[in-house]
Order: structure tokens, then sequence, then C-alpha cells
């Protein structure tokens, strides 16, 4: 398998207009700037690069306010076109996992050694047409168009680049022959680059041994006019003496009869530097993994990374215990025999085991393996060391360390000369290595996974059972060594079915039990990382794993372990470089693997100062679940005390993670005041982070939260708990079509709040979403009734801002039974208020609602005028009532004839809602940009020669499929009027409409 093939087929070419191609077919790498983030990566591929570091590379010193958020954004973009494996976030960072020679710079600078090869051996002719084919590469400006200070240095650096590459290749033509061929490019060139001396030097080689003598001399007395005149200095050393040779006819500048000879290498290169008598060329590896399976990308990485001219390089590799850190080295090791052969040394240091092997044994066992007798061996471990650098001199080695515990383990067993190369494996993030290149070895994918199981059950077996084998790898948290130790457990027993031990693994809590087999276990593996942590560690990596989120922000795991939040980051990143966390997809955030946090749970009953009682860990694990929801019930509940604020980001919108916070609370088999948040708090977090969450992917999880909630509110007979819980049920069930369903929650929790005294706040919030139900059923005349009485409310308990929202809605309510006039004069209303209160968001929806009026008035063009003042009155960081405010004006300007306009602020609404994270709103966003885009034909006069018009069909049908991949799986109706606009050919179906599995029975 060739190299392309191995990488995935990614290329890219940047010398010139940038591109990136998979197997041939050019990718859509996206705006200038996004295509810098790119290349700053592609530049530092397999190098981790900070997020600091990438916006000074993008703006320089005066960068945007909200870029790190545009680089999350380019990121997530890149993702999709690269893969999720290529690109991943790493520390704070990022890191892109490359070909190295996927990128025409490599290519190039590959070229570039083998044409030094040549002319070293004096093969000048062979030489230039490997530079020629180097100056191929160039296809133009490099990187042209792309804007940042990064690559405006990457820029310069590679259009001198070329010039340079054209001057050796010249040179090399001269000197192999062509001198004459080579006389009208060099007087061009020279004359393009009066001041670059050696294109003058050539010029005159080439024309004298061309026979004309006279035109050398007059090209030596031009250059001397130039630079005497423009810089004041006469010629360099090397057109001097060229002419004066010239001058007196120097044999040795005529033309050569025939190639330069090879130079023989230094006498004896590669034999030993000391006088031991018999030096031997150890090969010490173990054998490799027989069923060694995928890895394409680590493998081409690694193997890169010790490939490495003019050095000594050092690949080292990390990840959890168990995730193949050794197989993947042993692969790369045995097939680098042909690069390496004057020996591969090997060692495990056993740095996870406790009993870590020191410097001066490694160096011992070391010389030994050269054939150094015992007693000639230095006891001093600095001499040692010398002695070992001495004999690696001048030879071709890779040296292996396994399992190696940090830097200083390490540092001593290095190589001292270029020609070696080290290969090192272990748990945790080893810096301060020089010359090191790092290689973070994630869990196999899922493909990846079946097929090492595969290989060791066999095809047939697999095959027979594809859904049960995919259960089996997901249950490992495709771990290959769990892997392993289930498909040696089905290779004994050819009667069992794969089915059979599924159901064998059972619950997480029996999960690790399971994972054993001889002497292989995983539980064992990841005792080894933990036994490497200090108490502090220790208690952070047993407690983070208490909350069953999908991932914590450093300010969630400050509010878990009770700690300041920058002693709780640095405790996360500590607990990442030991690969006993990762860093989550989402910026910023940390997570478990799945098997990590079963080992985690069971560990907590285990501590360095021995075994503690069940009830001390039940208080410490309700203690932390107990200030995580404290941490998200300010803001989310912010939402409740304001209307206003529901499109804020409570929860830093991650609202799976709150759902399942709130899940795992209630479901908490004692919950008694002492040991559990209480349900009222449950109940209020969660209502607020359903006002807040406006996308679609939350809305399982979070029906999942309110049912568990719910069944606990009628359990315990709490009654504001359950009308809060009713609430959310029916606002979700509303939100995925749901009409009907959602009615009898609402009118539930209504009536909970009117018949209980309920908070008068909540029974306002039951009638505007009772109201809210109302409008998706298409009854207007109670929609009307919800929301006078909401506001009724409103009014009576004095809180203006949030009678504003509720005017509004009734405004919109009066709107669909025809009340124009009613509506106009409502959002008056809420328009003073706003005016009153300084509330400029308030202020925008008023206008919004104005251009809503309008446009259902017919009067498109009046409702743009208003949208246009929503959007100057709304907060650009707020990106979702910015994205959404976009949605409608894109609406208004298709209805006012104004496509190219409405295409842009379609485009810029799918950009606010991505940022902004809005699924849903991204999911509807795209399929109005289809529209849009639909409804802007070629031929339009607004924009006659547009060269994109020929694209447009393609690009609308393009948009409006990837709106139905975002709404149809979260049951949006939305996603049902797109089938038809999608074609036959689509495999769209309708969005799922059935009966939620969240839904209380």
């Amino acid at each position: 398998m060739d190299r392309e093939a191995r990488s995935g087929g990614l290329r890219f070419e940047v010398l010139g207009p940038v591109r990136g191609l998979r197997d041939g077919a050019e990718l859509a790498l996206g705006s200038p700037q996004q295509q810098g983030l790119l290349l700053a990566l592609l530049f530092r591929a397999g190098r981790q690069v900070s997020g600091a570091q990438l916006v000074d590379d993008l703006w320089g010193e005066e960068p945007p306010a909200s870029a790190h958020g545009v680089i999350r954004t380019y990121v997530h973009r890149l993702r999709r076109v690269l893969g999720p494996d290529a690109l991943t976030s790493l520390g704070g960072g990022y890191l892109l996992v490359a070909d190295p020679e996927g990128l025409d710079t490599a290519r190039c600078e590959s070229l570039l050694a083998r044409a030094r090869t040549l002319r070293s051996e004096g093969r000048h002719a062979e030489a230039a047409a490997v530079l020629r084919t180097a100056l191929a590469l160039w296809r133009g400006e490099p990187m042209s168009g792309v804007p940042g200070p990064f690559l405006r240095r990457q820029r310069r650096e590679w259009e001198e680049r070329r010039l340079a590459v054209l001057e050796s290749c010249l040179e090399a033509e001269v000197e192999g022959g062509r001198w004459a061929e080579s006389v009208a490019e060099l007087a061009a060139l020279a004359e393009e680059h009066p001041l670059r001396e050696r294109l003058s030097e050539l010029l005159m080689l080439a024309l004298y041994r061309s026979g004309r003598q006279a035109d050398a001399l007059e090209v030596y007395r031009a250059a001397d006019r130039r630079l005497r005149t423009e810089l004041g200095v006469a010629p360099g050393p090397g057109l001097r003496d060229l002419h004066g040779r010239i001058l007196a006819a120097d044999g040795s500048l005529a033309a050569p009869a025939g190639p330069a000879p090879v130079q023989a290498p230094p006498a004896e290169a590669g034999a030993p530097v000391e006088a031991e008598s018999a030096v031997l060329r150890p090969d010490q590896l173990p054998a490799a993994v027989a069923d060694f399976t995928g890895r394409a990308a680590e493998v081409e990485a690694v193997r890169a990374a010790l490939l490495e001219p003019d050095r000594v390089p050092v690949a080292a590799v990390a990840g959890m215990g168990g995730v193949g850190k050794t197989a993947l080295a042993l692969h790369v090791a045995h097939g680098l025999a042909e690069e390496f052969p004057d020996g591969r040394l090997y060692l495990d240091l056993h740095g996870a085991d406790g009993r870590p092997t020191r410097p001066e044994e490694a160096l011992a066992a070391f010389l030994r393996s050269f054939g150094v007798p015992g007693e000639a061996i230095p006891a001093s471990p600095a001499e040692r060391a010398a002695r070992y650098r001495s004999l690696l001199a001048g030879r071709r080695v890779l040296v292996l360390l396994d399992n190696a515990r940090d830097a200083e383990q390490v540092r001593p067993l290095l190589p001292g000369g270029a020609g070696c190369a080290v290969l090192v494996t272990s748990r945790t993030r080893i810096g301060a290595l020089p010359n090191a290149r790092f290689t973070e070895l994630p869990v196999l994918p899922a493909e990846e996974a079946v097929t090492l199981l595969t290989r060791v059950v066999g095809a047939e077996r697999v095959a027979a059972e594809g859904e049960s084998a995919r259960e089996l790898v997901r249950l490992c948290g495709q771990l290959p060594l769990a892997v392993r130790i289930l498909a040696a457990r089905l290779a004994c027993r050819p009667g069992w079915s794969v089915a059979r031990l599924v159901e064998q693994l059972g619950g997480d809590r029996y999960r690790l039990d399971a994972l054993r087999s001889g002497d292989l276990a995983v539980d064992s593996s990841f005792r080894f990382g933990f036994d490497l942590l200090d108490a502090e560690q220790a208690r952070a990596f047993r407690m983070l794993a208490v909350p069953e989120v999908p991932d914590l922000s450093a300010a969630e795991a400050a509010a878990v372990l009770d700690r300041p939040e920058p002693e709780a980051e640095a405790l996360a990143e500590s607990l990442v470089d030991c690969s006993m966390l990762e860093v989550s997809a989402s910026p910023d955030r940390y997570r478990y693997h799945d098997l990590l946090r079963a080992f985690a749970q069971r560990v907590d009953r285990v501590c360095p100062g021995g075994p503690r009682d069940q009830a001390e860990i039940d208080g410490e694990r309700a203690g932390a679940l107990a200030r995580l929801v404290d941490h998200h019930h300010a803001r989310a509940t912010a939402a409740l005390r304001s209307p206003t604020a529901r499109t804020a980001s409570p929860a830093g919108g991650h609202y799976v993670g709150v759902a399942a916070l709130v899940r795992q609370c209630a479901q908490l088999p004692d919950r008694s005041p002492d040991a559990a948040p209480g349900l009222d708090r449950l109940a209020e977090l969660l209502l607020g982070v359903c006002l807040s969450a406006d996308s679609g992917h939350a809305t399982r999880p979070l029906g999942h939260a309110a049912n568990a909630l719910l069944r606990a509110a009628l359990e315990e007979g709490g009654r504001t708990a359950e009308a809060r819980a009713r609430l959310v049920l029916g606002r979700l069930l509303a939100e995925v079509g749901s009409a009907s369903s959602a009615l009898a929650e609402l009118l539930r929790a209504r009536d909970l709040c009117i018949a209980h005294g309920l908070p008068e706040p909540l029974l306002a919030l039951a009638h505007g979403s009772l109201a809210a139900c109302f409008v998706h059923l298409d009854r207007p005349d109670e929609a009307v009734a919800g929301f006078s009485a909401a506001v009724a409310v409103r009014q009576r308990i004095g809180d203006r801002r949030a009678l504003a929202a509720e005017l509004l809605d009734l405004a919109g309510a009066f709107a669909r039974q025809g009340r124009f006039g009613a509506a106009g004069r409502v959002v008056d209303q809420a328009l003073l208020i706003g005016h009153d209160l300084a509330d400029r968001a308030l202020e925008a929806r008023a206008r919004d609602s104005l251009g809503s009026i309008a446009h259902d008035l017919g009067r498109p063009d009046e409702a743009v005028a208003h949208r246009r003042a929503a959007l100057a009155l709304t907060d650009p960081d707020d990106h979702r009532r910015t994205g959404r405010i976009l949605l409608r004006l894109g609406e208004s300007l298709r209805a006012a004839g104004r496509g190219p306009e409405a295409v842009e602020a379609a485009e810029r609404a799918v950009d606010a809602l991505t940022l902004d994270g809005d699924h849903r709103g991204r999911g509807l966003a795209l399929a109005a940009l289809g529209d849009a885009l639909a409804d802007h034909r070629p031929g339009d006069p607004e924009r006659p020669g547009d060269p994109e018009r020929s694209g447009r069909p393609a690009r609308a049908r393009a948009c409006w499929a990837e709106a139905h991949g975002i709404l149809a799986p979260i049951g949006s109706p939305e996603a049902e009027r797109l089938v038809p606009l999608l074609g036959a050919d689509h495999p769209a179906g309708p969005a799922r409409r059935h009966w939620p599995s969240w839904l209380p029975a």
C-alpha cells in the first residue's frame, strides 16, 4: 500500500492557490481565513498549536474579541472536511495529524534533498531534472490570497525559496552540460533580479562555455555598473574571481569532459569509532503483533518523524493504558530495518508499573548489547552516556524506549549525532525532549476495532453477527486491549455467540470484571496509571468521574472538586498529560474514556490512606453533584427571571451535559436532603436550560431528564417540581411537532399552578407556554387568551421586562388572527418598556416583531428596514439572537425580490448559529440558504457575470441536504418540507414524528 493510500488520500498544495485533495477530488477548504488556520496547522503537522498562537497567526497584534470563537468554528468546519481523526483538540490547542509527504512543500524538500545527494555525487544532469520537478510544484504565488501575519512570512519565504531552487537548478544544468540551453533563461533572470550576483556568475559561465567570451565579460561590466550605481559597492569576490579567470582564460573553466567522479564515502563510514575489537549489530525488537490493525495516519506520522534528516529525530507516542502504544511502536520499528541497518535497540523502561528502570541501568544494558564487556562499562552515569553516544556515532541505529516515565528517564539515552533515531512510548506526554515529534494515540475507530475482532475471531463468525460485533467493540470503548481480551475469549469458545458475550458484559458496573483473560486485564492496566498519580491527582481522577456527563469545563471541574478554577484546570491538564483524562472534541472541555470512567468510579473505594467507608464515599459524591448543580443553577435560572434572555447559553451551550446531570440526580436512590440536590432546585435548573436551549440535539436528553424528574416528583409529591417537569416536557414536545401531546402536559402544568397556588412567575410561564402550543395548533383565539393571561400575571407582579416579552408574544397571536392594528399597538407598548429600561435586546425583539407584522401585511421592504434596525440593536456577540433575526431578514429580502442580499443574510445566519452551537437553528438557516440560492437564479440582473451562478442549483441542494440531515433526526417538522426539494435520488426520509421515547407513559 502506498503512502497516499495509508494516509487516507489527503494531499495539500500551497505553492500557489491553496488546494486540498482526497483521492484526487478537490476539497472545499472554506474562506481564505479558514484556509489560513488550516495552513498554520499544516506547517506544524504533528505538533500541538495553542489557541493563542493561532490567534497571533491569523490576526497578529490586533485580534477581534471573538477570535477564539472564530477559531473554534473554523476547526469545526475543517473537521467535517478532513475527518474527525485528522484534527483534534489537545491541551488547550489543536493537533493536525497529516501525512508529511502530503504537503507539496514537504515533497519539495524531499526532492531538494535528493538533488543535493546527486550533486554531491557529481550527477549534475540528474540533479537538474529533479530540481525541475521540484520547480513544477510552484503554481503561482504561494498561498495566494490567504491573509494573516504567519502566512505572509511563509509566502515571502517560499517565494525566495523558489528563486533559490531555480538558481540551483540552472547551476546544475550548467555543470551538467546544458550551458548553451541555459543562457536565455539565465539572461532573463539576471535582468529581473539584477542584484543577485550568483545569477550573473552563472550567466557568465554559461556564455563562456558556449564560446561567447565577450558577452560574458559584458555581463560582468553591466553587473559592476548596477552594483556601484544602486548600492555603491563593488561586485563580490565570486563575480570578481570569475571575471579574472575568464580574462586569464583559466583552463578549469572549460566544459568538463564528462561527469564528475562519484565521491567515495569517508574511509570506513559506519565502522566503529572506538577500537572495540568486535562491535555487534544488535536487533532486540520483540516480535511485532501479528494482527496489528489500522492506525495508518499514526503509523505514517511516527515513521515520518523518525526519518527526518540532519538531526536525531525523536518520535514520542502517548496514550492511555491498553490503547496499543507498544504494538504501534513495534509495527513501525519492524518496518524500518533498511533505514537503520546498524541495529535496533529495545528496552522496557517500566515507567508505568512503579519500578522504573534507572537511566544508568539502561545505558549499561545498551553498552552490553554492542559487545562492551561488563568490566569495561564505566561506573559513572555520565561516562556511560558518553561511551554510548560514541558507539552510536556514525551509525544508523533505531532506539525504542518502551513505557517511559518522564523526560528525565529518557534524556540520557538519546544519541548525540545525526543518523540514529529514538522512538518513545509513554502514558504521559513527555515534553522537554529535544527534536521530539508528539503523536497522541486515540482508541481505534469503530470499523478498525471490528476489523481487529475479525482478525482474531474469524471473518465468518463476525460477519454472521455484524450488529452484535459492533455493539461489542462499543462496549469495549474501542480500546484495543479490551477488544483483544474479548476476542481471545470468543476464539477459545467456538460455541459462544457474539451476542452472548455482549449480554454477559452487562452494565458499566460489571464490565471491567468481564474484561479479563489470563494475565491480561483492562483494570490492571488502568491501575498502573492510577498508582502514578499523587494524592490530589488521584482525588481529582475519582471525583471528576462522579457526574455522569459527556464532558466538563474547567469551571465545572472546579465546582466538582471544590477548588479554585485555575487549580482545578491545572489538575485536569495534569490528568490529560498522564492519559487518565481526555480533551473533549469541544474546546476547553475534558472527558473520560468510558472504561476509564468505570474504573474511576470503582477505584473510589481506595485512596492513598486505604479503604474508606461507603457512607463517606456517598457523602463526597453527593456534595460534588450538589456543587455542580449550584454552578449551573444561577445562570440557567436567569431565563426564568428574564424571558428576554431566553437565547442566552447558561450552561455554556452544553445542554446535554446539564440534562444528564439532572437525570442522574433525579434517579439517586437516596433522595434525602442531605444526600442529594433538592428536586425543586433540579426542576428550576432544567426548566431554565429548556428555556435557553433552542438546539434540537438537546431535545432527547432534556426529555429523558424531565421524565426522570417527573417520576421523582410524583413519588415525593413535589407539586412545584412536577409542574416544572411537565412544562419542560410540553415545550419539548411542541418543538418536535407533537403539539397535541404537548397540550396535555402544558394544561396539567397550568392546572397544577392554579390549584396549588404555585409561584406566580411559574404560572405566567405556564400560561405563555400553553399559548405558544395553541399557536402551533393554529388555534389563535386560545393563543390570545393564554398570552393575555400571562400578561395579566406579569402586570400583577410588576415584572416589566417579562411583561414586555409576553406582550410581544401576544402581538404574534394577534397577527395570526389578522388583527394587525392590535398587534402593532401591543408591540409599541413593549417597545416603550424596552426604551424605558434601556434594554437593547428587548428593543431589538420589538423591532423584529414590527418586521414580522410588515412582512405578513405584504410590505417586505418595510419589514427589511425593521429587521435591519433590530440587528443594529443586537449585541454582535449574541450569535443566536443575531442568527435568528438574520433568518427572518432573509425571508423578507426574498419576498422583496432582493436575491443577492437574501443569500448574504442566510449565509450570515448559518455562521452566527454555528458559532452559537444552535443545532436546530443551523438546520433552519441552511434550509433558508438553500431557498435563497434557488430563488437567486443565473441571469439575475443584480449581479451579472456572477462566477458562482452555474453552481447555485447544486449548492442549494447541498444546503437542503445538510439541513435535512440536522432536522430529521431530531424530529423537527421543518424537515418534511425539504424532502421533495432533494429529489428522488436522495435517501431523505421524513422527520421522525413518532411518540418520543422520553415521553412519560
